[in-house]
């Protein structure tokens, strides 16, 4: 296995997507999407993409974990662990007491971020998504 922290192409990525369970993206916004990463965490096996992780953000105060993903025929050998080691490193090198770090997990991936420092929000605390057509509700 070989771990870089070169973005993949976009075609890898959403093959992965696929492939990790993780549904399909357009490959236009996909691109933008990785350009635009402050820091990302590849695993190859045999020149395919196995694995991948990333984070988003300002650089500054706000980072937020996305796509941790593993191919389903690769998972259970500790690759999502190390994708997540690569990105606890990052944020030990480049973040600071202050900042916001954040993620949304999928059930049971958040047994995994648990392990790696992530907790569940507090009670005077909530998290939040918003839609995607922008109503408000009066």
């Amino acid at each position: 296995m070989r771990v870089t922290y070169e973005k993949p192409s976009a075609e890898d990525y959403v093959s992965l997507r696929l492939r990790s369970g993780m549904g399909n993206k357009d490959l236009m916004r996909s691109r933008i999407a990785l350009r635009h990463s402050l820091f990302t965490v590849s695993l190859y096996e045999e020149g395919a993409l196995i694995g991948f992780g990333r984070i988003v953000g300002d650089g500054g105060i706000t980072y937020v974990v996305s796509d941790i993903m593993v191919d389903e025929a690769y998972r259970r050998k500790g690759y999502a662990e190390r994708i997540m080691e690569e990105i606890d490193r990052y944020f030990e090198e480049n973040t600071f007491e202050d900042s916001y770090i954040c993620l949304i997990a999928n059930h049971p991936a958040d047994i995994l971020y648990h392990k790696h420092g992530f907790e569940y929000l507090p009670e005077n605390k909530c998290g939040m998504l918003r839609r995607h057509n922008n109503l408000r509700i009066k």
